[in-house]
């Protein structure tokens, strides 16, 4: 009996493995991420997909003088990105209700593609970030060069 169990537990796991992999192919997004943009620093962390295949992440920014700017809450699933952003001291962006939502448009093996947003794997220990954005009637991409730590 204990070899059965312990022989079903280890194909649980295995299978989980193998599904969260192939299921999840933004999976590899996954670990701790810094990089440049805005003109300081950028830093991200991000869980490993659940078993429904939510992953939870934060974003963190300094200034170029090394000052804390702001901070994101994030959220990635099968419908896209949903995030928050708060001041240092915790004060919300956004309303209690209220959230930033990019659009999945598609995800492919190296590139999560939303819209408005692209997070793109460049090798294993590399990504590059394409955040649209717009100011009355300015628009431009902020590009993030990312490195896993």
């Amino acid at each position: 009996m204990k070899n059965r169990f312990l022989i079903s537990t280890a194909l649980l796991v295995y299978s989980f493995f193998c599904y969260s992999q192939s299921e999840f192919p933004y999976a590899w997004l996954a670990g701790n991420w810094v990089g440049d943009g805005f003109g300081g620093t950028s830093e991200e962390l991000w869980s490993e997909p659940s078993a429904d295949g939510t992953m939870m992440g934060t974003y963190r920014h300094h200034k170029g003088d090394g000052s804390l700017n702001f901070y994101e809450f994030m959220v990635m699933d099968s419908t896209g990105l949903r995030l928050k952003h708060f001041n240092p001291d915790m004060v919300g962006w956004e309303t209690k209700e209220d959230f930033v939502h990019f659009e999945l448009i598609e995800f492919t093996e190296n590139k999560i593609v939303l819209k408005g947003l692209v997070f793109e794997r460049k090798s294993d220990t590399e990504m590059e970030i394409r955040l649209d954005l717009k100011n009355g009637d300015k628009q431009w991409t902020e590009v993030f060069k990312m490195r896993r730590k």
